[in-house]
């Protein structure tokens, strides 16, 4: 039902969005006289007041249960009066309400219900509202209600004691400049730029973070590696002179002889996140072959970004953007000229996770991560093509990462709350994944299991 009243709300908002301009609505007072209607018309119900939810509808109304469609009025009168009452009280209630035009709307009700331990009762309701000698009444009304499974999450503390003495990889952050109206940390200290970085070790050490890859501008990804050690930093490939993000970008490719020197004397040790996709260059350009030559040369680990996102952005900082070099299947013949790349794809599985899944299969270096997408798509979307992949047998290449700043606890707990996971593979996932991946030393792994203790 999600994904249909996805495509509803689209399709309708496309259709309309030129007739709402030439009309030049008051979105606010349509949507408040909406908002209203549908509050009394759902105050008769609860309180069984049928005649009155029956004059909230027109006469000739359609009306659909579970895509059945009820005949007439009279049998929803019949309902109205029959349902036990009083209601349970929902666990979840929204109401979306989308103008169309100035007699017109339509409405989207979401409730949940707890019905017992381990269901929960799901109801969408649309409803479309017409404006008829002044007074709003529903023409069109469809209600789905299904019964589904709770998913029931781990507490704090089941969390919080498995996670004692237990270190943390983090293969996705974002390295900038600090944001002096970034209330989290704009206090911390009177250099912005150190503040930022201050209050992300803070972070680290409140989640056994013991070591993170990220990227950003050279002027501080040197600064990050240099005062947080757990920091493998590096610069964007391509940097973007236009985004806020990337500044200082005087170049869209760093030199590549200084970069050299910086993979070989340590202040590097990261590639990434690349932005094939927002710059608008395909990734095999044959800008790019030094630097893959580069990488593969010093085992740089290299951060790909591959997916169509992210779906909000800044235009003027993107012109150039194509989600279309996002796809990992891009990488083939680099992968092909340069096969002991050490590369892992990131926002798996989003739009491109069949494509991910592909270039896995063939390459065996090949890891991922699951940022971003776990956070924000449906978990009925992303859950079971995470599931595809241990399926597959590509479980083991899976790794921890955050990416956006202050939701590595959030990352965390999607990764726990897996509940199909054994214990190991969690513990695969947060840790030693990574630890392969990267090659870590005996010594550097009992470096981070100690500092994991510390905390």
């Amino acid at each position: 039902m999600k994904t249909l009243k996805t495509i509803i709300t689209l399709s309708l908002i496309f259709n309309f969005v030129n007739s709402l301009n030439a009309q030049n609505l008051n979105l606010k007072i349509i949507k408040t006289e909406i908002e209203l209607s549908e509050f009394k018309e759902q105050e008769a119900f609860k309180k069984g007041q049928c005649d009155r939810v029956l004059e909230a509808m027109e006469d000739d109304i359609s009306f659909l249960a579970n895509g059945k469609k009820i005949p007439s009025k009279t049998i929803i009168e019949k309902f109205c009066k029959s349902i036990p009452r009083p209601f349970k009280t929902p666990t979840v209630s929204t109401l979306d309400i989308y103008p169309l035009t100035n007699e017109s709307g339509y409405t989207i009700k979401t409730l949940e219900y707890p019905l017992d331990e381990g269901t929960k009762i799901q109801e969408y309701v649309t409803k479309i509202w017409r404006k008829t000698k002044g007074k709003w009444k529903i023409s069109h009304l469809h209600s789905t209600v299904k019964e589904v499974p709770i998913i029931k999450e781990a507490s704090q503390k089941e969390i919080d004691d498995f996670l004692k003495n237990q270190p943390i990889i983090d293969v996705h952050i974002h390295i900038t400049k600090g944001y002096a109206d970034n209330e989290d940390y704009n206090k911390m200290n009177p250099d912005i730029d150190l503040a930022k970085l201050e209050w992300m070790s803070q972070r680290f050490d409140k989640n056994n973070i013991v070591l993170a890859l990220g990227g950003g501008p050279i002027k501080y990804a040197k600064l990050w590696q240099e005062k947080d050690k757990r920091h493998w930093s590096g610069t964007r490939l391509p940097c973007n002179p236009l985004a806020e993000q990337d500044e200082p970008c005087d170049n869209e490719l760093p030199d590549i002889i200084k970069l050299e020197d910086m993979f070989k004397n340590g202040t590097f040790k990261y590639l990434g996140e690349t932005a094939f996709h927002s710059m608008g260059i395909h990734p095999a350009d044959s800008r790019f072959d030094p630097y893959w030559a580069l990488a593969e040369k010093y085992q740089i680990p290299i951060g790909f970004h591959a997916d169509k996102g992210p779906f909000k952005r800044n235009m003027k900082e993107t012109p150039n953007w194509n989600e279309a070099y996002g796809n990992p299947l891009l990488l083939l013949p680099i992968l092909e000229k340069y096969p002991n790349l050490k590369i892992y794809l990131m926002h798996y599985p989003g739009s491109y996770f069949k494509e991910c899944l592909e270039v896995m299969k063939k390459h065996p270096r090949v890891y991922c991560e699951i940022t971003a997408v776990s956070m924000f798509a449906p978990k009925s979307i992303w859950e079971p093509r995470v599931k595809q992949l241990f399926d597959e047998g590509l479980g083991n290449r899976l790794m921890f990462g955050s990416d956006y700043v202050g939701t590595i606890r959030k990352n965390i707990e999607i990764v726990y709350n897996l509940d199909w996971l054994t214990e190991k593979q969690k513990r695969d996932i947060y840790y030693n994944n990574a630890a392969t991946f990267l090659g870590l030393s005996e010594s550097e792994i009992e470096l981070h299991y100690n500092m994991a203790k510390s905390k």
